[in-house]
């Protein structure tokens, strides 16, 4: 069989011992997108890639993925899945090209937080002073506010929910005003009760953080997502099969993987696109039942490979 009849085939299976509804292949080329995904990854594209993707486009339908549930994605998911592997590169130089412009939606996001702390009479009383305010919010979220008091005691205060709109837009605009030259994860502040406050510009590094492992060793990058793998597969919950362009010392180039965003330990599934399709054709003809259980597929496929 070819590459393509191999896809159909086991589409055709997961289609036929499925009790849900599965997607039908995309019949049609995604040649049109072939020379943005090779800018994209600095690479000419495999040619199994290109040999799939000439004739199918992911596919159609909001039910299971034609892969034992995992959905093929088209070239233009593609694009959009190495486009957030991308956004986590850092520029070499950080730079704060507008810094007036930058202060000036820093200023209103701080002011949001401290109007969230109290500070007017309260069971007849004043509230009690505090010396410094800790808060953090990046694009796409925000935390509390841990007040700290001059006798040393911290407490916590939950932003009002009036001003949550408006720290997200605030904090959506000034990513996107420095994400080409410097790239920020997070703002960290603190703040003293006249309204004065220093920020930090905070990285969230992955790789530091999360114990990333390869299996086996040393084939696959520790990395959280990588801009040069090609998600093939995809579990409708940020984890892919893809093919790796990039590999470890001791791993092949155009190598299948699994990864993603529950993926710390990172598995090598074949050295090639066809072979891990033989694989898979293999095993659902061997025993069946893995494929259609309960079993996430990620974690059948990493029974099959001995790495559980």
């Amino acid at each position: 069989m070819t590459i393509t009849e191999k896809i159909e085939h086991i589409s055709k299976w997961t289609a036929e011992n499925f009790e849900k509804e599965v997607n039908e292949i995309n019949i049609g080329s995604g040649e049109n997108d072939f020379a943005q995904i090779e800018k994209m990854v600095s690479e000419k594209l495999p040619k199994e890639f290109v040999e799939v993707y000439s004739k199918f486009n992911g596919e159609g339908g909001n039910q299971y993925g034609i892969l034992f549930g995992l959905e093929f994605i088209s070239t233009k998911k593609v694009i959009s899945n190495l486009d957030f592997a991308l956004s986590l590169i850092k520029p070499t130089e950080r730079k704060i090209i507008n810094q007036k412009k930058a202060e000036e939606i820093l200023n209103g996001i701080s002011e949001l937080f401290l109007k969230s702390i109290p500070n007017k009479k309260k069971f007849g009383l004043f509230s009690k002073k505090w010396e410094k305010a800790s808060f953090n919010c990046s694009h796409e979220l925000y935390s509390g506010v841990m007040v700290k008091y001059k006798n040393g005691q911290t407490e916590n205060f939950k932003v009002k929910e009036k001003y949550s709109d408006k720290i997200f837009a605030l904090g959506r605009e000034l990513h996107q005003l420095e994400q080409k030259n410097y790239n920020w994860d997070s703002l960290e502040f603190d703040m003293t009760p006249d309204g004065k406050f220093t920020v930090e510009r905070k990285d969230y590094v992955w790789e530091d953080e999360i114990d990333f492992s390869s299996y086996p060793k040393d084939k696959i990058k520790k990395k959280y997502f990588h801009y040069k793998w090609l998600p093939i597969f995809h579990d409708f919950g940020g984890n892919f099969i893809g093919i790796d362009l990039d590999p470890d010392i001791n791993g092949v180039k155009g190598q299948i993987i699994i990864f993603g965003r529950d993926e710390e330990k990172m598995i090598v599934l074949a050295d090639s696109f066809d072979e891990f399709l033989d694989l898979s054709i293999k095993e659902m003809n061997e025993n069946p039942k893995q494929f259609i259980s309960e079993n996430h597929i990620h974690e059948v496929y990493k029974q099959i490979k001995n790495c559980t």
